[in-house]
């Protein structure tokens, strides 16, 4: 039977876990109002994704040319050889020697994570996946990515997206430079940051990894951070990520948004160049407040978005984690019985299928949730120190009506 209904109600994490659970093969559809993502599975693993408003190739075939590792006239080229040939993208580039095969198959995973990781961030849509025997795919050119690797990745984005977006709230926003490039040392792989290299200061050099270098680089107060991200063939989430650190280090500072950045430049006189750093601080100094709360949040749930101003009250933030860590445990129950057809006898047998963390069987208190079986389902509830019902925290699930 097919696995089919809102993310609303199963979120996309359980998803992508229970299909990596049972090793199922097959067509993994994510629609909502702007876009249609087709996800292949192949024995738990993901193997290929697409999306409606872009084809994969037609995006592979672009982040090579901006990547400078194919011409726009080579593109062309192979494309008019793929539409008379019908033969897969990759092949041509690889056996016409335009790019390596390594080349290729970098430029191929990044592409599908892309668009896995970017549906964890949807918060409403459908999901219907269609089990099958096989999948078609391009099996030379293509890294299986396990779910539990997926998982790691997209929670981990989930949980800092939204921190990040503070700052840097849209893809068309503009950058410069806040320090002498001259300042900027790369640290060897493997090394530790312990400062300047032998004889200097320990504040003489500001020390990158090779990739940190390569986007301060390419942030010229003309680039967007889309075109960084394309001519860099990392992925939006890490690219975005270092953009923040540097941000939060005043190593950059915003100019404007695309286009309307020269306008800025050239309008703004004087005035432009001190009204970029002054907004920048007042956006760090928000996120900062949000990064601490971000910190605590993640502590208790992994799955947590920061979005609730009313949570910074320590009592009641709490109890926002402990009503989080109850719907997690609540998808996580519906996974077992979608697996193994019952509900498991005790929360422990979650943490043994790995399909919740330990952390998550007691309240941010430290009070263990109370669970029970029912004839057709299960009753999901926190409790207090004297072992009574907290209002408003009771789940009854009716497992009659959940299939796979």
């Amino acid at each position: 039977m097919a696995l089919e209904g809102t993310i609303k109600d199963f979120g996309l994490p359980d998803i992508f876990q229970l299909i990596g659970l049972q090793r199922k093969t097959g067509l993994l559809t994510l629609k909502n109002e702007k876009e249609t993502v087709t996800v292949i599975f192949e024995n738990g693993m993901v193997v290929m994704a697409d999306s409606s408003q872009k084809r994969l190739e037609d995006r592979l075939g672009n982040v090579l040319v901006k990547q400078g590792k194919l011409t726009k006239e080579q593109l062309d080229d192979v494309l008019q050889v793929q539409k008379a040939t019908l033969q897969r993208l990759g092949h041509i580039l690889t056996t016409g020697s335009h790019i390596t095969a390594k080349d290729l198959k970098d430029a191929l995973q990044l592409q599908v994570s892309q668009l896995v990781f970017k549906v964890f961030r949807w918060r409403d849509g459908e999901y219907h996946f269609a089990p099958s025997d096989s999948v078609d795919y391009d099996r030379e050119n293509t890294s299986p990515m396990s779910a539990d690797f997926i998982l790691m990745e997209g929670i981990r984005m989930v949980d800092e997206w939204p921190i990040i977006e503070k700052k840097i709230p849209s893809m068309d926003i503009v950058f410069r430079s806040a320090v002498d490039s001259k300042m900027i040392e790369v640290k060897r792989e493997g090394e530790e940051d312990h400062g300047g290299g032998k004889g200097a200061a320990p504040s003489s050099k500001i020390r990158m990894s090779k990739d940190e270098e390569n986007i301060f680089r390419k942030v010229d107060g003309a680039r967007t951070v889309q075109s960084i991200i394309d001519s860099t063939g990392l992925s939006d989430f890490e690219v975005c990520r270092v953009l923040f650190d540097f941000l939060n280090r005043n190593l950059i500072a915003p100019v404007g948004r695309g286009g309307a950045q020269k306008d800025l430049m050239a309008g703004g006189g004087a005035s432009a160049r001190v009204a970029s750093p002054a907004i920048g601080y007042g956006l760090m100094g928000a996120a900062v407040a949000l990064s601490l709360l971000g910190v605590f949040v993640q502590l208790g749930t992994p799955f947590g978005v920061i979005t609730r101003p009313q949570l910074m009250r320590a009592g009641v933030l709490r109890e926002g984690v402990s009503h989080a860590r109850l719907e997690r445990l609540d998808r996580a129950l519906v996974a077992f019985h979608l697996v193994y057809g019952v509900a498991p006898s005790a929360l422990e047998d979650l943490v043994a299928e790995r399909l919740v963390d330990r952390s998550y069987l007691t309240d941010p208190w430290s009070r263990p949730y109370h669970y029970e079986t029912t004839e057709k389902g299960y009753v999901l509830q926190a409790v207090d120190e004297q072992g009574k019902k907290v209002p408003g925290s009771l789940i009854v699930r009716d497992l009659s009506r959940e299939s796979f």
